[in-house]
Parts: structure tokens; sequence; C-alpha cells
């Protein structure tokens, strides 16, 4: 078991989740931390199979046009 340190302000949030939850805030970061990992693995894996050439030949589609006033943001 290793501790960890946070800012009070997240502490405090991660306390009022975990009541909603009722469960530890230590299970409650322990999910957490377990998810974005598991979601920064799979966005690694999908960037591993990108391919920069494609990439570069879909924004080569892209019109230089500006779009129409109803379009733009």
């Amino acid at each position: 078991m290793k501790s960890i340190q946070l800012p009070d302000d997240v502490y405090q949030r991660a306390t009022e989740l975990a009541e909603v939850d009722h469960v530890s805030v230590d299970r409650l970061v322990a999910a957490i931390v377990n998810e974005r990992a598991s979601d920064w693995a799979k966005l690694q894996a999908r960037a591993a199979r990108g391919s920069l050439e494609k990439f570069r030949n879909v924004l080569a589609k892209v019109s230089d046009e500006l779009p129409e006033d109803i379009d733009r943001l």
C-alpha cells in the first residue's frame, strides 16, 4: 500500500464523491487512477497503429476555402 498527497480541494471533492458512492476515498481514487491508466494505454495503442502519412493525406483533402457564415464558429 502506498500513500499519495492530494491538494486539499481535490481531496475534498474526492471525499464528497466517495460519500455519494458509499466507498472510501482510497477505493475511489484507486478506481479512478486504474480507469484512467487503462484509457491511456488504449490511447497509446491506437496512436501506435496510426500513420502520419495517412493523416496528412486526409488533411490534404480539406478545402482552403473559408466555410459559409452559417458554418462558422
